[in-house]
């Protein structure tokens, strides 16, 4: 009876590590987005054995990650930074297991799971089908060349206005200028003329010519 009692001392004493190790938590959850799909880092305490994560999608949009024997942070999770095409994450802890969920706006159409054990965590790679990424590429370049032909429109009218400004100061310098010959010398000199007509010029294209133009 006493050796018993010493052999249950002893494996109490060996297997306790083993026995009162915590499970696997998720601490943290980064996503980085890209054109072709999402690449997803499970951040854990130890780390998780591939055989124990599980992944699928539903026709709903959710996709569902669930990892045996471990528990998430779902306060940390659930506040992570995310965005399009993801709209949702949710947890649920159990005895069992833990199930993180993350609702898309675009299809899956494959994933695959990795492992880092230094630092330990759980990487998802999750990518789009093909023909969505051509639909989002074209929608892209419909867009890039939107920008370009209005960032070039935007630089054709502050051009103008400049031009406009640089000749009404140059008339304007120019009436004043003369006027003030005409003055001392009593006499018209060119600057008068010149500049009455470039701010009567200006003048009559900017507010007469070129509404007609931009209509055409």
């Amino acid at each position: 009876m006493e050796f018993c009692k010493h052999i249950f001392i002893y494996a109490l004493i060996v297997f306790q590590p083993v026995l009162g190790q915590s499970k696997p938590e998720i601490s943290d959850l980064t996503m980085d987005v890209k054109q072709n799909g999402v690449f997803i880092k499970l951040k854990t305490t130890v780390p998780v054995d591939l055989q124990n994560i599980t992944g699928w999608s539903t026709e709903s949009g959710w996709f569902y990650i669930t990892v045996l024997g471990a528990i998430s942070d779902s306060v940390s999770i659930t506040h992570s930074q995310y965005k399009f095409p993801i709209t949702n994450i949710q947890t649920a802890n159990s005895t069992e297991s833990t199930q993180i969920s993350l609702q898309f706006k675009r299809e899956i159409e494959s994933f695959e799971f990795y492992q880092s054990d230094a630092p330990p965590e759980i990487l998802l790679s999750l990518r789009f089908p093909v023909d969505e990424i051509f639909v989002q590429a074209e929608k892209g370049n419909i867009s890039k060349q939107t920008s370009k032909f209005g960032f070039q429109k935007t630089n054709k009218s502050r051009q103008y206005k400049r031009i406009r400004t640089g000749l009404y100061l140059l008339g304007s310098s120019l009436t004043v200028a003369g006027t003030m010959d005409m003055d001392n010398k009593n006499e018209m000199s060119w600057e008068l003329p010149a500049g009455l007509s470039i701010l009567v010029g200006t003048y009559f294209f900017d507010t007469l010519l070129r509404p007609k133009l931009k209509e055409k």
